[in-house]
């Protein structure tokens, strides 16, 4: 199974970017069951026949065979590949090109812009049909447009993240929650999942460099009070508040640590005990040699998207001004350990893209362009900063888990 590593992260982001912007950045996703001539069929059957072919299509690949859903471009993977482009080290003409695909497929009200998945999905709570904005998508796209802003001076890109942190201020429900309050995922739930108020919170915080009005911080601060007041006394958090929601996985946990980190930057106080705990239960996703777990156990699937935020939450560490530079050293090694398992192990190099997971040892190598491609486009240029930067890929070895001071 191991390949060596042929191409530096900088090399397979730059083929990443130039195989995704070939295909009209359209592509399969795993939860895009529903988009076929079978799903066509189902969807107005309810709930359980959609959320029963969504999970089959997910999980077995003879499903996704019968069910032939249809290529869509996804706003969350145009966001993540406009990420990417803001960190090249010399731009690329694909950032126009995002930009307008991001632009194209927003959805206007008179709070702001929300975008949503190209695909309906039904997951165990609700029911979202196609395009529907979320916040999950809204704060992805609209976080990568602040970044691109901030490196490239784009105004548009500016102006449509700060549309985006208004619908996330004023489109979605809020509730009242343990330290603060939670954000719903979409128009029309009242969920109260964590890693969604988390990224919220972290476009609310940047929205306030240039949006000072106090109501924004307010909620920003609110969300932030529901996450950390969410943390378990290991350091983990659940993927929600509600008793269906309380397991937990590698990516959506990445998703909160990166989210708080950069919160901190706004002046929005995270404990540093909390991210102390969070950290270390972090660590039990990966192994030795920074084989990325889906779940915190050593038999558990290994996933493309959690190597590519473990690239990334580490990394955001690893640019923690705060922390002391062994911290910073430590942190950026973990991130291209886990860079380097990922070239060596999912990378296949004559298909030009990730595998998707390793399961009992056998890969499955389906190409999923939201899921692995756009993140790992997005890690790969995380990686390849942190190697420009002077850091040295190094082993991981648990007794060498990041400590936060």
């Amino acid at each position: 199974m191991t390949q060596p590593a042929a191409a530096t992260p900088l090399e397979i982001a730059h083929a990443l970017l130039a195989r995704a912007q070939a295909r009209g950045w359209a592509g399969a996703d795993p939860y895009d069951g529903l988009e076929g001539p079978i799903g066509a069929l189902v969807r107005p059957l309810g709930p359980l026949p959609r959320f029963a072919l969504s999970q089959s299509v997910l999980r077995s690949p003879l499903a996704r065979a019968a069910a032939m859903p249809r290529a869509t471009v996804n706003p969350k993977a145009l966001g993540l590949f406009l990420g990417a482009v803001a960190r090249l080290p010399v731009g690329s003409p694909a950032g126009a090109e995002l930009e307008e695909a991001i632009a194209s497929r927003a959805t206007a009200d008179k709070s702001g812009l929300g975008w949503g998945y190209p695909f309906g999905w039904q997951s165990r709570h609700f029911w979202a049909p196609p395009h529907l904005p979320n916040a999950v998508v809204t704060s992805t796209v609209a976080w990568h447009l602040f970044e691109y802003a901030d490196r490239h001076g784009s105004i548009r890109a500016q102006s449509m993240a700060l549309a985006g942190a208004r619908f996330l201020a004023t489109a979605l429900s809020r509730s009242d929650a343990p330290g603060g309050e939670a954000i719903a995922y979409t128009p029309k739930d009242h969920t109260q999942v964590i890693n969604v108020s988390a990224l919220a919170a972290r476009v609310l915080a940047r929205a306030t460099v240039t949006d000072t009005a106090p109501e924004v911080r307010g909620i920003a601060t609110r969300l932030v009070g529901f996450v950390l007041a969410q943390q378990r006394e290991d350091g983990s958090w659940p993927y929600a508040s509600e008793p269906r929601g309380q397991w937990e996985d590698s990516f959506h946990t990445g998703y909160v640590l990166e989210a708080l980190i950069e919160i901190q930057k706004y002046g929005i106080d995270v404990p540093h005990a909390a991210l102390r705990a969070g950290f270390e239960a972090y660590w039990r996703f990966f192994g030795s040699d920074g084989e990325a777990r889906l779940l915190p156990r050593p038999d558990s699937v290994l996933d493309a998207h959690a190597a590519a935020q473990g690239i990334l939450t580490y990394a955001a560490l690893a640019g923690w001004n705060e922390g002391p530079r062994s911290l910073r050293d430590t942190a950026a090694g973990h991130a291209l350990g886990i860079a380097r398992w990922s070239i060596q192990h999912l990378w296949l190099s004559e298909r030009g893209h990730f595998a998707y997971r390793v399961r009992r040892g056998r890969r499955d190598e389906r190409e999923f362009t939201r899921w692995v491609t756009a993140w790992m486009c997005l890690a790969m240029t995380v990686a390849a900063g942190l190697t420009a930067h002077g850091t040295t890929v190094r082993q991981l070895v648990p007794s060498h888990a990041t400590e936060v001071a």
